[in-house]
């Protein structure tokens, strides 16, 4: 399904792909909030920019945001104390309270109508209140206010709640179309390879003195093994329509809360959060909502449904900064978790600032090439295991299952001979079969049944049930199988 901004938005008028070679200032790759962000602070600047986009700019995982422009970023501050330490925790924070302001410039200085409204930002639970007490005890720390309050502005009762006042939210894809408007732009056009200073597509090529890849995750395995360091989430999102708004962003931590904001006419209930490819955790999400839906708004119509994939890093802060200490003058922004708002504008900030080389103090908290502490290292085996367990499920033997097995809406890796298949049977009784291993590394993909949709649970690529690629790493669809 589409998201809401997205069915309430226009779309902007089509970029034509990238034919033939251009030289230039700056290239960035990735046309999402952070690439368009970026692309835009480079023009003001003066540099000559070119934007390509592998789809449509403004696509992706941008036209699936909820737009929480907030510092609250859920339940952070004390886990980005053990897991980065406080100064870099404490440039964490002050990035991302100088890209709030620089949104709400942004947007008034453009005269979008993108709706940013500063509202109050709430973190809440409905079991164990101490995980709060150490929250605000950290926020307190890192020269954050937040009060404690058992009042949420939303028909919830919580054992423990914090609020952060003068927080924002906003609809970014108005915005966003009226900053690239006079960008040249490219769509369709995605990057297949880069030699030095100079990226190719399927047509042509740019050649620029500085590249920022803004892409939600990094387009090349090497150098740099993001692949090691990052992992993917997907969280799931109800528009409810005739309901009372809330007045605030509401993000819940812990069983039974979930997330929600007003926008426009509609409040959006979001979770259900589960890495990507995690089979069992996928089931049913939807089907949950909807009852937390009918719990909290026993009236409420469901206007649309979808979901989002966010990258995550082992310490909670961006990769920002060098691509790789052997990609001179390539840069990179991602892992923005689940606060894809703020972080793009802080990355973006951050990008400008070395591309044109001013100085910030405090892109050395970003930097990709940064060593992670002991916290953050767990957290890294963790990723490792799981990219291991998905390339050993690769080698083992086809499973007993057939396709016959399958009853239609349902979807598994099953044998046919001696290979494996990844295949689907629709509502109709119709076979989907296509290669069970992920054309990003092989890993053996597993099915999602809330989405239809095939997942990596090595790096977060998806697929559809006939192999179109959904979301990277990836960079190319699934073979259909052959069959005898």
């Amino acid at each position: 399904m589409t998201s809401y901004f997205a069915l309430s938005t226009p779309q902007s008028a089509p970029h034509p792909p990238l034919r033939g070679h251009i030289d230039c200032d700056a290239l960035v790759i990735g046309g999402g909030i952070c690439g368009i962000l970026t692309a835009h602070l480079l023009r003001e600047r003066g540099l000559d920019v070119v934007l390509l986009e592998a789809g449509r700019l403004s696509g992706g995982q941008t036209r699936g945001t909820t737009a929480k422009v907030t510092v609250q970023h859920g339940a952070f501050a004390a886990k980005l104390l053990r897991t980065a330490g406080r100064e870099r925790a404490q440039a964490y924070v002050a990035a991302n309270l100088r890209a709030v302001d620089a949104l709400e410039a942004l947007a008034l200085r453009s005269g979008a109508d993108c709706s940013f409204e500063r509202v109050p930002a709430f973190v809440y639970t409905l079991t164990e209140p101490g995980a709060l007490e150490q929250e605000a005890e950290a926020c307190a720390l890192l020269g954050l206010h937040v009060e404690s309050t058992r009042r949420l502005p939303a028909p919830i009762l919580p054992a423990a709640a914090l609020c952060m006042e003068a927080q924002a939210q906003m609809n970014p894809l108005p915005l966003l179309r009226a900053l690239a408007g006079p960008l040249r732009a490219f769509e369709h056009s995605r990057v297949i390879s880069m030699d030095g200073p100079c990226a190719r597509t399927a047509q042509g090529s740019v050649r620029a003195k500085a590249i920022a890849v803004c892409t939600n995750y990094p387009v090349f395995t090497l150098p740099g093994a993001y692949f090691l360091r990052l992992y993917q989430q997907r969280a799931y999102v109800l528009a409810l329509k005739g309901v009372q708004p809330v007045g605030g962003i509401l993000y819940g931590i812990g069983p039974g809360a979930y997330s929600l904001r007003s926008a426009q006419d509609a409040v959006f209930l979001g979770g259900e959060s589960h890495r990507c490819g995690d089979a069992r955790a996928a089931s049913g999400c939807y089907d949950r909502l909807r009852g937390a839906a009918k719990r909290l708004f026993p009236d409420a119509q469901e206007a649309t449904r979808w979901s989002a994939q966010d990258c995550m890093t082992p310490d909670g802060i961006p990769y920002v900064g060098r691509y790789s200490m052997r990609m001179p003058g390539v840069h990179i922004a991602t892992g923005f978790g689940k606060w894809g708002m703020s972080n793009a504008m802080a990355a973006a900030q951050l990008l400008a600032d070395a591309i044109t080389e001013r100085e910030n103090p405090l892109a050395w908290a970003f930097s990709p090439q940064r060593l992670p502490g002991p916290s953050a290292c767990v957290a890294l085996a963790g990723q490792a295991g799981h990219a291991c367990a998905g390339l050993g499920a690769s080698l083992l033997p086809p499973p007993l299952r057939t396709t016959e097995s399958l009853a239609p809406g349902e979807g598994a890796i099953v044998r046919d001979g001696l290979r494996k298949l990844a295949a689907y049977r629709d509502e109709q009784g119709a076979l989907h079969a296509i290669s069970p291993y992920c054309a990003h590394m092989r890993c053996l993909l597993r099915f999602n049944a809330s989405e239809r949709s095939w997942d990596c649970p090595c790096h977060g690529s998806r697929f559809s049930v006939d192999g179109e690629l959904l979301c990277g790493p990836a960079q190319h669809g699934q073979p259909a199988a052959d069959r005898d």
